[in-house]
């Protein structure tokens, strides 16, 4: 057994002169302090096993002394190096931490070196995108929901506030139930079946101005669009409504009305009065009139309110311009009695559906029961902007006034046909050209031109800033001068074309 302990005496040899441990690699400081020397693992070992040597030899000595048996003596040995292993272990992990820290503390924010976790991300939680998504997809329906209900300019109206002003297809209303009388073998109405189940829908308008005057500047009639209080009229109708515009029911009640929008050029204008419950019109195809077919007037011509007159589709698709500064509409031509104060009223078939919108008729001693309703389907899309922004936006003009001549009247006076220029205006993009007074301007973008319709239909799909090109031609002493001028056409806020004459 001695022989064993003093085979462990040679670990005393791996300590130097001085007792102490060979030093390891130094670690340079990047502040520039002194640098730290820390010892290899192979002084540790030598240091270590040093320690166990002495310690062996201490337990050596006091084991001979106080107890010579030798399995107490093993024992002893034993226990206290596990303990020494341990104590070593613990102090190597405490030595690495130190050398972690210190590596991190030196290196400073190096990129390749691991981040240490300081905190740890929550998972995403999938509730809070599932609301997300449900919010959202509820806010589209109801936009659409409601853009079907209120029309498409309920927004827009919403936030400026103007409740009168909303944009809507033209309901369908029903009729009353009459009894069998007033129905034909078919089922249409007759005349008196017209009158008794559509002559609520018909309304008197009166006009009142400033002039100082105690009874109406103007009157006629008017067709009920909603329960609520749209009507239908004619804009020449409410011309001149400097104080007030009165309607008034077939009942007899008054309502003080409000111009929604009114358009000039197709002669339409909508009003809104106060009441509920009112008899909606039903609205049909005009598109699906025959000539012949029978028709019924429901008016107030000459303020005798509530009249009827009845005859047939003497003529469809007549373009008709009720004055110079109208454009041509779409009209239904009946012989049906048509007087003033009929404007703005009903043309109904025999179904009790609203086919057109009396507007005028020949007036000369010469010709006789010629009249005109503007068809409700050439109505249709005016109406439902009026409702919406008040006015037909974006509707283009020129700036010109100007007199046709026919291709006969140029044959015959020797001039050119087309539109003779007797005005430009100069805040239009037209007045910049080379356009002068009494130029005739034959064509826009290749297609001749002879009257005032010709240029509407090629303006119709057309809008304000859009260019458009002119070929004119110049009377001179020497001849006839031909050029081509480009402009861009302007928003039409007061009339799409000024004409002076026709000829």
């Amino acid at each position: 057994m001695n022989q064993d302990k003093r085979a462990l005496s040679p670990l005393n040899s791996q300590n130097d002169a001085s007792g102490s441990v060979p030093a390891g690699p130094s670690l340079p400081k990047e502040d520039g302090s002194p640098e730290i020397s820390l010892p290899t693992d192979k002084g540790k070992e030598s240091l270590e096993g040093a320690s166990l040597e002495n310690e062996y030899s201490a337990a050596d000595s006091t084991s001979s002394d106080s107890n010579g048996g030798s399995e107490d003596y093993d024992r002893l040995i034993l226990e206290q190096r596990a303990q020494r292993i341990n104590r070593l272990e613990a102090e190597r992990e405490a030595i690495k931490r130190e050398l972690r820290e210190l590596a991190y503390a030196e290196a400073g924010e190096l990129p390749y070196l691991p981040r240490q976790i300081t905190r740890v991300r929550p998972a995403k939680k999938l509730l809070p995108r599932l609301l997300a998504v449900f919010i959202l997809l509820f806010a589209i329906l109801f936009f659409i929901t409601a853009r079907g209900v209120f029309g498409k300019g309920w927004i827009k109206n919403l936030i400026s506030g103007d409740t009168g002003r909303m944009s809507f297809t033209i309901p369908t209303a029903t009729h009353p139930e009459l009894s069998e009388e007033y129905y034909t073998e078919d089922g249409r109405y007759t005349v008196e079946g017209i009158y008794g189940a559509c002559s609520e829908s018909v309304v008197t308008i009166e006009i009142y101005s400033n002039s100082g005057a105690y009874f109406p500047y103007g009157q006629g009639s008017g067709i009920i669009m909603t329960e609520d209080g749209y009507i239908i009229t004619n804009a020449h109708v409410i011309d001149g409504a400097s104080l007030a515009v009165i309607v008034r029911l077939k009942d007899g009640s008054d309502y003080n009305a409000k111009v929604i929008g009114q358009d000039i050029k197709s002669d339409l204008a909508v009003l809104k009065i106060n009441a509920t419950g009112l008899s909606a019109a039903q609205f049909g195809d005009s598109d699906q009139l025959r000539m012949g077919e029978q028709v019924t007037v429901i008016g107030s011509p000459a303020g005798f309110e509530a009249s009827v007159t009845t005859g047939i589709v003497s003529g469809l698709n007549r373009m008709i311009r009720v004055n110079e500064n109208n454009v041509s509409m779409e009209c239904v031509q009946i012989d049906a009695a048509i007087n003033p104060g009929n404007s703005g009223g009903a043309l109904f078939n025999m179904w009790g559906q609203v086919v057109g919108i009396t507007s005028s008729k020949m007036d000369s001693i010469e010709y006789d029961n010629i009249g005109f309703a503007i068809s409700i389907n050439a109505a249709r899309p005016i109406l439902e902007e009026l409702i919406e922004n008040g006015s037909v936006l974006g509707r283009p003009r020129i700036g010109i006034s100007f007199y046709e001549v026919s291709d006969s009247a140029a044959m015959l006076y020797g001039v050119p046909a087309g539109l003779h220029i007797a005005g430009i205006l100069e805040d239009c993009d037209v007045y910049n050209t080379e356009l002068q007074i009494d130029d005739v301007i034959t064509g826009f973008n290749g297609i001749p031109v002879r009257t005032s319709d010709d240029v509407y239909k090629i303006l119709e799909d057309m809008k304000a800033g859009d260019t458009i090109t002119a070929q004119v031609t110049r009377i001179t002493q020497d001849g006839f001068l031909e050029f081509e001028i480009t402009f861009k056409l302007e928003e039409d806020d007061s009339s799409l074309i000024m004409e002076e004459a026709v000829g």
